[in-house]
């Protein structure tokens, strides 16, 4: 079951002090449903050497992460996994294989299948919370953090609690509820949330609460929601990046001046944030090497399918599946009107020609800061290379 609070018991028992001075080493990774054992044994070997590794030689990071972890007693999590296939399970954790007692691997999934494939323990199988729980989160939630005051809000405990038990016991149901109510603390607009339609919507793969999330946000916050459905899953969201890119899309245009701007879109961030439509998680969680995991924020999984449910055609990604080269084109540069800052482009030996360089419409963009343009390889066509590049000169 999604939103169960899988990942969230898995964090507490990865961050634990107790933990973390048991084991020499730990490392996180997303898996996903795209099951991409390169992927995943990069992110491992990054997780634990703290940098970056270029090479997409399966074997060398195998061996790589397997030295690394020699003689070292180790904690690895994989969130989220899908795969059910044994084959590719053995594969994956084959440099796992230590000669040091005391090293685990955790495993969190929604399939009772791949528990049992994975499984060396008994599988701790998570429970929906109760009613109980469910109005104790949701009225955390909904008062800001405060703890429910029994006095000052006793109109709404009647009212707060039929809404929670309608959240079905999954704690991201119970936080984004609460997020809504929070905005305001007013008996008929929460017996408005009750009585709702969405409530009684069957067979639809959004949860009820999440699309009550969504209904409610006002429109200003709904297009930089349904924009954050370019990201996959498990993404892990630079909270300054995501605010330019709302920027270049106009998003934030009604504000005055840059910096004016850009606060609108940190404020903006922050209400997502405390609706729980963006999480932070505390933590090195993401695999990456260096301190970003300081300031991660993601998307919960089922968060994620609403944002790409509600933005139809008005957004979208393509995704690298590993075995074939594919992104966008340079031509997209030319939806973002105000696009502004810095801006790197690379690989610019797969431009087609030199219209689509020219649909970039680089030329008409005023508030770009700086360009960096790079060529992956060498170009056979030195003239082309020329045109290419003129097209794509600032104003």
């Amino acid at each position: 079951m999604g939103g169960v609070g899988k990942t969230t018991l898995a964090q507490l028992v990865y961050n634990d002090v107790k933990v973390q001075e048991h084991f020499d080493l730990k490392a996180w990774a997303c898996v996903s449903d795209d099951f991409d054992i390169l992927r995943v044994t990069k992110t491992l070997l990054e997780s634990v050497t703290s940098k970056a590794w270029e090479s997409n030689n399966l074997d060398f990071l195998r061996v790589e992460l397997k030295q690394n972890l020699r003689d070292k007693r180790f904690l690895v999590v994989l969130d989220d996994l899908w795969n059910d296939n044994y084959n590719d399970w053995d594969e994956l954790v084959a440099p796992l294989i230590n000669e040091k007692s005391g090293s685990r691997v955790i495993i969190t999934t929604r399939q009772e299948k791949v528990a049992n494939i994975a499984r060396t323990f008994p599988i701790h199988k998570l429970e929906p919370l109760s009613d109980e729980d469910s109005w104790s989160l949701l009225s955390k939630h909904a008062f800001g953090g405060e703890d429910f005051c029994v006095t000052k809000f006793s109109h709404l405990e009647t009212i707060g609690r039929k809404i929670a038990k309608k959240c079905g016991g999954l704690p991201i149901a119970a936080k984004t509820v609460g997020g809504i109510l929070r905005s305001k603390v007013d008996s008929t607009y929460w017996k408005t949330i009750l009585r709702s339609d969405i409530w009684k919507i069957e067979n639809d793969n959004i949860l009820p609460a999440l699309r009550l999330s969504y209904q409610y946000l006002p429109s200003h916050l709904k297009r930089c929601f349904a924009y954050c459905s370019i990201f996959p899953r498990d993404h892990v969201l630079d909270r300054k990046q995501l605010v330019l890119l709302w920027m270049a899309e106009g998003f934030l245009e009604h504000s005055q001046g840059e910096e004016a701007a850009e606060q609108v879109g940190d404020d903006y961030f922050a209400e997502l944030l405390s609706r729980s439509l963006i999480q932070q998680v505390h933590g090195d969680f993401s695999g990456l090497p260096g301190d970003f995991s300081g300031q991660m924020y993601v998307m919960h999984d089922l968060v994620n399918d609403l944002a790409t449910t509600v933005s139809g055609k008005s957004c979208y990604r393509l995704e690298y599946d590993g075995k074939q080269n594919v992104g966008l084109s340079v031509r997209e540069l030319g939806r973002f009107p105000n696009l502004r800052g810095k801006l790197f482009i690379k690989n610019l030996q797969n431009v087609n020609d030199v219209v689509e360089a020219y649909d970039t419409n680089l030329k008409s963009k005023e508030h770009i800061e700086e360009l960096t343009l790079q060529w992956g390889i060498e170009s056979d066509d030195s003239l082309k290379g020329k045109e290419v590049l003129d097209m794509l000169q600032p104003s």
